[in-house]
């Protein structure tokens, strides 16, 4: 009758000093040895419990492997022995072998590679027109892709793959927080969107106990109401690329926090009996907003024709084929740049310490609703988010001067 037990080949130790652990198949004919694929130091084996001592890191782990591979066996062993089926030593081992070969490749064709999902969610941004998300996430899964050697089974996404990927972007790609975050948003999505489709378990969603470490200086995007007057006080000469760049970041602040890509793609026909009604590119939402004071005085620092398809603002360079969406795509992302580089004059200009950026006319819009009064629900309203959770996690940066002010009105 075949004896299954553990034994540890100290024979085979290799340079390291380890020795590998084997499942021995023996009765009184013949002896046959299964690799477990592990090895441990002597010193961490007990002889006489064929088992891994506590003093190895990975006791638990190593005998919970023993206990189930010699179980398996000797379940082999019974059904063999049920099916009155001779069961020595070689046809276990055999056995073994083959069954655990199948099982392999059944699991090699049941584990899909979730970059294949990627590519298909990511290519459908470029035929939606989404080329700013199209970039965005192809740039983010092109690090993922290198990091993971282009295989990333769904049985691999967990909180260890995400924290050791976090330390890598910080470390050898010296990501700032901000960044990481971005990376680590975009990866969320689209996982979000294969467990939407049941191709992973929502159970099993590791982003329920993990979040990337938070930016630092993340509290800090966004202008004071005072530091706005500021920038709608200074003296720029009319027409100049700087005065034109003050006008577009105000009128997306007095407009609820327009995006620069919208912005540049306004014309004459989403002026609507003094609202702004546009579509937002990022989320398909409709937005109707009744346009203040402030933004008609804007609006009428630039001449314009009866013409609907005339741009709102001389952002874009007209000279090109905008009909064309890489075009108008790239067309925009340039200018977005430029803008960016002319906000940074201006906040030298009214010594502002906050690097200014055309998107913080939509946090500081934000900001100021919030200290306002207004609910989280009218703030998702106005800014066009999808739902409350996207809104809460907009303000959250801004919890700590929430904060401040109940404590200041508390023991004042």
């Amino acid at each position: 009758m075949a004896q299954i037990s553990t034994v540890l080949a100290t024979h085979k130790k290799n340079k390291k000093g380890l020795c590998p652990i084997y499942l021995r198949i023996a009765d009184t004919n013949s002896t046959k040895y299964i690799s477990l694929k592990e090895s441990i130091s002597p010193s961490h084996w007990n002889e006489n419990k064929s088992s891994v001592r506590k003093s190895h890191p990975r006791h638990d782990e190593l005998n919970n492997l023993i206990l189930k591979k010699t179980s398996y066996l000797n379940s082999l062993k019974t059904k063999l022995k049920t099916d009155g089926k001779p069961y020595n030593p070689s046809i276990l081992k055999r056995r073994y072998n083959e069954l655990n070969s199948q099982r392999k490749e059944t699991e090699n064709v049941k584990e899909a590679n979730f970059f294949d999902y990627a590519d298909k969610v990511i290519e459908s941004f470029e035929n939606q027109g989404k080329l700013f998300t199209y970039k965005r996430y192809k740039s983010t899964f092109k690090k993922l892709r290198a990091y993971c050697d282009n295989n990333l089974p769904y049985s691999k996404i967990t909180v260890r793959l995400l924290r050791d990927y976090e330390t890598h972007l910080i470390k050898e790609h010296k990501n700032s927080a901000s960044t990481v975050e971005t990376n680590f948003s975009a990866i969320r999505a689209i996982l979000y969107k294969a467990i939407d489709e049941d191709l992973f378990p929502q159970e099993k969603n590791p982003f329920f106990k993990f979040s990337p470490s938070p930016s630092t200086n993340s509290a800090n995007k966004k202008l004071s109401l005072d530091e706005i007057q500021r920038i709608e006080n200074l003296e720029l000469d009319r027409g100049t690329v700087i005065w034109n760049t003050r006008n577009y970041f105000l009128f997306s602040f007095y407009c609820a926090g327009i995006r620069f890509g919208d912005m540049a793609k306004m014309k004459n026909r989403n002026i609507i009996n003094g609202r702004l009604k546009y579509t937002m590119s990022k989320t398909g939402t409709n937005k109707n907003v009744k346009l203040m004071p402030k933004a008609l005085e804007i609006l009428e620092l630039y001449d314009k024709t009866d013409d609907p398809d005339e741009y709102l603002f001389p952002i874009l360079d007209t000279s090109k084929k905008l009909d064309d969406i890489k075009v108008l795509h790239n067309d925009i992302a340039s200018k977005n740049a430029l803008i960016n580089s002319y906000l940074k004059k201006i906040g030298k200009r009214v010594e502002t310490e906050t690097k200014i950026s055309f998107h913080m006319a939509r946090h500081s819009f934000a900001d100021l609703a919030r200290c306002n009064g207004w609910s989280i629900y009218d703030i998702s309203k106005a800014l066009g988010h999808k739902n409350i959770k996207v809104t809460e996690r907009y303000l959250k940066k801004f919890d700590h001067e929430g904060l401040d002010s109940k404590m200041d009105s508390l023991f004042s």
